[in-house]
């Protein structure tokens, strides 16, 4: 079976490297290797960010954007990180991002965050051009005392992952790590993976339901 093609919106390179271990490593729920289905075509595309708090409403403005440009059925994906205590309101959510690139390391400090029961939550946004389909992966954690791991990507240096992680490492702690890497976050921990794969699940029994029009 020829594998079902995918447009892949986004310009980090983070996301590459990771795509391309979920396509060569990760396998859908019948055993079927991800890259045995599907290919990825990643795109890069300026598209306008919205500001959301909520995850799901943010990558479905973002994914409507794409698609009015590329005019293909495409997907994007966002994750942020939801502390537990305004779990209802999702927040930081989608505004993670940006509260990251203006705060850098002293995020923890300035959002009272250490030790701070946390879930990271990214969303997989589909469009057809008819109508947008979203798919959520969640990881519980805990906010770190502080950055720690040499991986810069975004929040990875200060998110703490509870299962799977004996040694309370930080996502980028287990990047570095000789013996786990980034194998074994994508494998194993990644709440885009979970996003990812619930999406490609879904795309694999159905069809797009194909119709160009202006959001």
């Amino acid at each position: 079976m020829t594998p079902i093609s995918i447009t892949y919106v986004t310009s980090s390179p983070f996301k590459r490297e990771e795509n391309r271990l979920l396509t060569d490593e990760c396998r859908l729920e019948d055993g079927t290797q991800v890259g045995d289905a599907f290919t990825f075509e990643i795109t890069e595309l300026t598209i306008r960010e919205a500001l959301e708090v909520d995850i799901a409403v943010m990558v479905t403005e973002e994914v409507k954007s794409a698609y009015q440009v590329l005019k293909v059925p495409c997907i994007v994906e966002h994750a942020g990180l939801i502390f537990d205590d305004y779990r209802d309101a999702g927040y930081p959510g989608g505004l993670t991002k940006p509260i990251w690139n203006t705060l850098s390391s002293s995020f923890v400090q300035e959002t009272h965050s250490a030790g701070r029961a946390a879930t990271a939550r990214a969303v997989v946004a589909y469009c057809d051009g008819k109508r947008v389909h979203t798919f959520t992966g969640e990881s519980s954690g805990v906010i770190s005392t502080e950055p720690r791991g040499r991986r810069a990507f975004y929040w990875d240096t200060v998110f703490v992952p509870t299962d799977n992680n004996p040694e309370a490492l930080t996502y980028a702690e287990i990047v570095d790590r000789t013996d786990m890497g980034l194998k074994y976050k994508v494998m194993r921990l990644s709440q885009s993976t979970k996003a990812m794969l619930a999406f490609l699940e879904w795309r694999r029994h159905n069809e797009p339901d194909l119709w160009d029009v202006t959001f």
